[in-house]
């Protein structure tokens, strides 16, 4: 409530009023320390002047990396500050779940990228792009991003392996100074300015493990060679060459200490990059040997002397310009370094040759002093360009893998910053041109964050759009023909490179039917936020999970068909040779058998024919001879008959009489002596007749075994042995009767014992 006083307000109050008013501005144009806000499109309001309040805030507060978005953005500190690239974060960077919600940080940058060639389903190079102002640190950004990616991308599993990576991460840091010290030099902005572009290829195998190298260089500041800047300096190398030589090397490069050369400015100033001893080692590291290296240096030590050589003016066009002072001396050491004759040298840079005409005329021209110095420079520039050149694939050479060993890379691109002298030259022209073009490419820093801020950071370009996520359209049917539905090739036709927006709208139309996401189409690029990325590419990864198991069913389908076809075929090919070899073994079986039984036949008749032939001579020497000595007395009749029959069956008889069982006493005897054919009488009292007595075997031996072999006096063998057993229809000799000693069961069913 508001009181007066006399009709007056009072002063309290209105001072009161006053202060209210200030703090409620305070309060409500309060808002955090902007050293805090980590992203630049928590900046209200977006402008130029306020993302550079918020960059100046976190410098002051040794914060140097903030993110824009998709882009980070790095202050250089112009001072050492430790820990920032130690391997220690290197590692919580990489193990880290969502490296996006730690700090800002180069690191961060480099982990996405390498998951993102890890992580999606088909290999997917990637690229960054370090851009920026001369001295902003562009070059030891792309030096710790190649630090990082050594680490991460060297992870084998055996002791070999790990050697290997070893030498590769080696070889591939070692590049660095060599590069540096040939392509960098110190300027007003930088003592260690890059003043090249180069495009460092960092190359993964299947299993994302770094395996090698490649370095692109372009635009190489070719006139700093002859030409330098006030207050700036050469290449690093030739002061390095100047200042790191031994004595002896000195002597045979012919660099004196403390000489004078018009293409060394600022010699007394001494730089870290001065370090000659490093350039040596990473060049022995990278496969170039000390005598190349001589080589090398001996050749810059004639670049630095040939730019001592002055020319004075003639006074006469036709008169070559004749050298100033001790500039002859400077020509022939020149000469000599470069490995060139001193004339032909001095002829090459004073006498211009013209072709002219039809014949093509050869004219020989003296230049003026100008183009004297001119065609100098031009000579030492071409020298140091080829030797930039030659040093690079080398490089190359020692750190570049094969093409079979890698599938996707890392691309680096560290380009020229941007700079304005007084007089530009037209490689400062292209060089500037080149930045805008990235930056044009990339947008703008505000335009980056003012889209950021809107919840699109993500832009992709038409072209890449359509040709990366049409296939999309997969997952569902087309439903209506015309401009919008499947092509008639199936979906892999390309797209024109400018579409127009309002087929564009309705093919992304087609494709976002199936998953609704927001997304906003500009003019030349579609926007889109985090979720809608991760949004396409799940469904991106379903289509070609469709698609392979589409190829995997009918892979296995067309395998177990032919599989199938190739069992049938065996089967045949197995049935086929099985009966051939039954067949082929039945008839090689049968013409045995055939053969067997012929010869088997033929056998029988023989022996049945011997047999016969023995039989029927027994037969005839039994009739015609005594069955007993004219001293015996004649038998009675039953005797008689006995002895006859005995005499009859005197195989049997000698058979039993070789048994072990079944005939005993007086039967055993008398079988024994009618088979010898021994005269009858007193069993004890008989003698044995000799074997030429007998009437037709001529011999019988028994053996140990029990056996009997016997031989006729007819018969061809000289004793026959056979089988016992012979079949009932089988003709019986002499020569088919084996005797053996009988088993006790078998005897005692045998005729002959019936007969005692």
């Amino acid at each position: 409530m508001l009181q007066q006083v006399n009709g007056h307000g009072s002063g309290s109050e209105a001072h009161g009023r006053e202060s209210l008013r200030e703090d409620l501005q305070e309060f409500l144009g309060g808002e955090a320390p902007l050293q805090q806000l980590d992203d630049l499109t928590k900046v209200n309001p977006v402008t130029p002047e306020t993302v550079l309040r918020c960059l100046q805030a976190r410098y002051m507060a040794d914060t140097f990396y903030t993110n824009a978005g998709c882009t980070l953005v790095a202050l250089n500190p112009f001072k050492p500050v430790p820990q920032l690239y130690s391997p220690k974060l290197m590692r919580e960077y990489h193990t880290a779940s969502q490296p996006q919600t730690l700090k800002p940080h180069i690191f961060t940058v480099g982990e996405q990228t390498y998951r993102n060639v890890k992580s999606l389903i088909e290999p997917i190079n990637q690229s960054v792009v370090v851009s920026g102002e001369s001295g902003a640190g562009k070059t030891w950004t792309s030096r710790c991003l190649m630090k990082f990616y050594a680490v991460v991308a060297a992870s084998p599993t055996s002791w070999e392996s790990h050697k290997v990576a070893e030498r590769i991460e080696q070889r591939i840091l070692n590049s660095n100074p060599v590069m540096e010290a040939f392509g960098n030099a110190c300027t007003l902005r930088n003592n260690n300015s890059s003043r090249f572009g180069k495009f460092i290829q960092l190359q993964l195998n299947g299993a994302q493990q770094m395996t090698g190298a490649a370095v692109q260089t372009y635009l190489l500041e070719k006139t700093r060679v002859a030409c330098q800047a006030p207050s700036e300096r050469n290449f690093h190398i030739f002061y390095q060459i100047y200042k790191g030589a031994h004595a002896e090397e000195r002597v045979r490069w012919h660099l004196p200490e403390g000489a004078a050369f018009s293409w060394l400015p600022h010699p007394e100033r001494t730089l870290e990059e001065d370090c000659f001893e490093v350039t040596r080692e990473a060049m022995l590291h990278l496969g170039i040997d000390v005598p190349t290296q001589d080589n090398i240096f001996q050749a810059l030590a004639g670049l630095l002397h040939l730019g001592n050589t002055q020319f004075a003016d003639s006074g006469n066009e036709a008169q070559p310009c004749p050298l100033v002072d001790d500039a002859q001396c400077s020509v022939g050491t020149s000469a000599l370094l470069l490995g060139l004759p001193e004339d032909h040298l001095l002829e090459t840079l004073r006498i211009r040759i013209i072709r002219a005409g039809r014949g093509q005329q050869v004219f020989r021209k003296p230049c003026s002093q100008a183009e004297c110095d001119t065609r100098r420079d031009c000579l030492a520039k071409l020298v140091y360009a080829r030797l930039f050149d030659w040093l690079v694939s080398v490089i190359n050479s020692s750190i570049c893998a094969t093409p079979n060993s890698w599938t996707s890379f890392i691309g680096l691109l560290d380009v020229y910053g941007f700079e304005s002298f007084p007089s530009n030259s037209l490689e400062q022209l292209c060089i500037n041109y080149a930045n805008e073009k990235l930056q044009l490419e990339a947008c703008g820093l505000v335009e980056t964050i003012h889209i950021s801020a809107a919840g699109f950071p993500i832009r992709v370009s038409h072209r890449n759009f359509m040709e990366r996520y049409e296939l999309l359209r997969r997952l569902r049917p087309a439903t209506t023909p015309g401009s919008h539905g499947r092509c008639p090739d199936g979906g892999r036709s390309k797209w024109p490179p400018c579409t127009e927006p309002a087929t564009l709208r309705g093919l992304l139309q087609d494709i976002l039917r199936a998953l609704p996401a927001p997304l906003h189409c500009g003019r030349t690029k579609v926007f889109m936020t985090d979720s809608t990325l991760e949004l396409l590419e799940h469904g991106r990864a379903q289509v070609l999970e469709q698609c392979a198991r589409h190829i995997q069913r009918g892979w296995r389908r067309h395998r177990c068909r032919t599989q199938a076809r190739q069992k049938r075929a065996a089967v045949l090919i197995q049935a086929a040779v099985r009966s051939w070899l039954t067949r082929k073994h039945i008839r090689q079986l049968h013409a045995a058998a055939t053969v067997i039984k012929r010869a088997w036949r033929e056998w029988r008749i023989r022996m049945a024919f011997l047999a016969s032939e023995e039989l029927d001579g027994v037969e005839e020497t039994h009739s015609s001879q005594a069955p007993c000595s004219p001293s015996s007395s004649p038998l009675p009749p039953a005797q008689t008959r006995l002895q006859g029959a005995i005499t009859r069956l005197w195989p049997l008889g000698l058979a039993l009489a070789n048994a072990a069982v079944g005939v005993h006493g007086f039967q055993r005897k008398l079988v024994v002596f009618a088979c010898l054919q021994l005269p009858v009488g007193s069993p004890r009292s008989c003698a044995v007749q000799m074997p030429q007595e007998q009437a037709g075997v001529l011999s019988i031996r028994a053996l140990p075994q029990g056996s009997i072999r016997f031989h006729c006096r007819k018969s061809p063998l000289r004793y026959a042995d056979t089988c016992p057993g012979p079949s009932p229809d089988s003709v019986t000799g002499f020569n088919q009767i084996l005797l053996e000693r009988h088993r006790p069961g078998h005897v005692t069913s045998s005729p002959l014992t019936q007969l005692g």
